[in-house]
């Protein structure tokens, strides 16, 4: 019977790259006809265009936190030199959203940085912490934590109207006018003045009619300047009304209890620490990373579907955060995953995958040879490879990401009071502490919390998985990456691999000998035959409780007043924690948020309300 054709088969899922050359010493985008950077001085008409456009030398000493977004990455000069203008001011914090259809690599960035060595580290540090290049919104913290870099990767027309951020100002960059047309239409320079905030500024290299036109219907009042070196005229605007927008907003939510010191509390914490908030992390446990996040070893992994849709997009996003994040701890032990065409299932979605075109750094078809040889021990089928895939040690990240939160263990919930002016947490042993607001971030227990605070309308499932601590044998020695099949086997680490996982709809955490069975059954043939002297009656392992919504995916947002939750994330808790902790910190301190509408009504606890009003 022939195939029947899937209606996604041959989706590309990639961006457009650049096309670049280089002309007298200058970088150009040939598919614009338009340079990167002034052959003046690029760092010099930053400086005049959008840092004096803007009035930002005067703006950043005057407050503690401004959001700029931008058109038009390109080499990240614009950024270099507004990172150059924050050391003059040391408490300030920055959000820097950025969107950019074709990225450039790594290399071609250090072509246009090394022509300004007086940038020299910062863009050596902006170099090394860049994303993949991949469609939509990726977060990378510099300059200590002080500045947030949103890459808004994908075309401005698609990017913009998902956004719901208020930028302080912007740096309307970008090739001319004349040689991208498109980029300067009235429906972009509209989302513009919808994203900008009431007193917001902008500026731009450009005085074009048709631009300034677009910015006068999009709100802004509009006036020309002198333009830098041969142009000249350039032109800065304000908005004169629209909403406060994120950077007004809780700034008073100074003091911040977590509940819960797994992989979800510790992320919301390190994102708030970062952004100047006093956290306190409350487990109820002995010790950080117990419960679902206490396994010895976990992987970093995408769940991509066909269609790649808002969950597979975040499972993307979140995966890219999570790698560079377990990078940086130094929690990782090995890199990539593989995903083995097994089960049957599995086997189908990559093969549906392989008719389709993926950015290679997140999905790139293995032959059964070829995974074989990258993973150091004989697979016999084919594979899906992320490169961004990784095998972490949870309880290293975990502490990692709480070092400069307050922790106190042995911390189980009683009871609570809430009113206008904070949260009282009363613990077991009659301990309390006050906070302007809190995080539900415990795992298993939200659902018990959930009713103690009242907050109904959130579905939640609760089953427990029990992993088994498989010992290493000559055959299974070499395995040097993760493997997920349906289940998973990591690299064995003193001695003993990490094999999961099975799924309990009715939460027992007993250890059992017949969980082994299926973890080891689990293992497709091949694999199996490495550990074929071992039975399940002589293995050890752990059993854990995990919590899940009915579409299986997470939840992060605002309960009630001053009362926040993450949780319900499944089997990836360290694949999707890391960015969605960051990202509800920043969130909860009224800071801009890159997630994007689509990504952020799949995450938003009260969906399943929302979707049952809409029958």
């Amino acid at each position: 019977m022939p195939r029947k054709p899937n209606t996604h088969d041959g989706s590309d899922y990639r961006l457009i790259p650049p096309e670049i050359s280089v002309r007298d010493g200058v970088m150009r985008a040939d598919g614009y006809d338009d340079v990167y950077f002034s052959r003046e001085d690029g760092v010099a008409e930053t400086r005049h265009v959008f840092l004096a456009g803007n009035d930002l030398p005067a703006r950043m000493g005057q407050t503690s936190y401004l959001c700029v977004a931008e058109t038009g990455f390109g080499s990240g000069l614009n950024l270099l030199a507004l990172m150059a203008e924050m050391a003059r001011f040391p408490d300030l914090h920055v959000d820097f959203l950025s969107v950019e259809a074709h990225p450039l690599d790594t290399d071609q960035m250090a072509f246009v940085h090394d022509q300004f060595p007086e940038m020299a580290d910062y863009a050596a540090a902006l170099r090394a912490a860049m994303p993949p290049r991949w469609p939509g919104q990726h977060v990378v913290a510099l300059l200590g934590g002080r500045l947030s870099l949103h890459l808004l990767y994908g075309a401005a027309d698609t990017v913009l109207p998902a956004c719901d951020f208020r930028a302080d100002c912007w740096f309307l960059d970008g090739f001319s006018p004349a040689k991208n047309p498109d980029f300067w239409s009235p429906g972009i320079l509209q989302q513009i003045g919808r994203l900008t905030k009431a007193g917001g500024s902008v500026a731009s290299f450009t005085a074009a009619a048709a631009v300034r036109h677009g910015l006068t219907e999009a709100g802004f009042t509009i006036e020309k300047r002198r333009g830098f070196a041969r142009k000249r005229d350039m032109i800065v605007g304000h908005k004169v009304s629209g909403t406060g927008g994120a950077s007004d907003a809780r700034t008073s939510l100074a003091r911040i209890g977590v509940i819960g010191g797994g992989i979800a509390g510790a992320s919301v914490a390190a994102g708030l620490v970062r952004r100047g908030a006093e956290v306190m992390i409350m487990e109820a446990g002995p010790d950080l990373a117990n419960a679902a996040s206490g396994n010895r070893l976990a992987l970093q992994s995408p769940r991509l579907a066909v269609d790649h849709n808002p969950a597979s997009r975040l499972s993307a996003t979140c995966l890219a955060f999570a790698a560079a994040l377990s990078d940086k701890a130094g929690a990782s032990v090995a890199a990539p995953v593989l995903a083995l065409d097994w089960p049957a299932r599995e086997a189908e979605r990559h093969a549906k995958f392989r008719r389709q075109s993926w950015p290679d750094e997140l999905a790139q078809d293995l032959s059964a040879d070829s995974a074989s040889v990258q993973s150091g021990v004989a697979i016999h089928l084919p594979a899906m490879r992320h490169d961004y895939g990784r095998v972490i040690k949870p309880a290293k990240l975990i502490a990692w990401l709480a070092e400069r939160s307050s922790v106190t263990t042995d911390f189980g919930v009683a009871s609570c009071t809430h009113n206008d002016h904070g949260i009282t947490i009363t613990a077991e042993n009659g301990r309390q502490e006050r906070f302007d607001a809190i995080v539900l971030a415990n795992g298993a227990e939200i659902p018990e919390l959930l009713m103690k605070f009242d907050c109904q309308g959130v579905p939640l499932d609760v089953t427990a998985g029990q992993v088994s601590h498989l010992p290493a044998t000559a055959e299974s020695a070499g395995l040097g990456i993760g493997l997920s099949y349906g289940g998973y086997l990591t690299p064995a680490i003193d001695g003993l691999h990490e094999l999961g996982a099975t799924f309990d709809r009715h939460a027992a955490m007993e250890v059992t000998s017949a969980g082994h069975r299926h973890n080891l059954d689990l293992l497709p043939s091949g694999l199996r035959d490495l550990f074929a002297a071992i039975g399940p009656d002589s293995l050890s392992g752990r059993t854990s409780r995990r919590v899940s919504t009915p579409d299986r995916n997470p939840i992060s947002g605002r309960l009630a007043e001053r009362i926040f939750v993450l949780g319900a994330l499944g089997a990836r808790g360290f694949t999707f924690a890391p960015l969605l902790g960051d990202q509800l910190a920043a969130f909860m301190l009224g800071r801009a948020v890159s997630l994007d509408r689509p990504t952020r009504q799949l995450l938003d606890p009260y969906r399943f309300c929302d979707r049952a009003s809409r029958l």
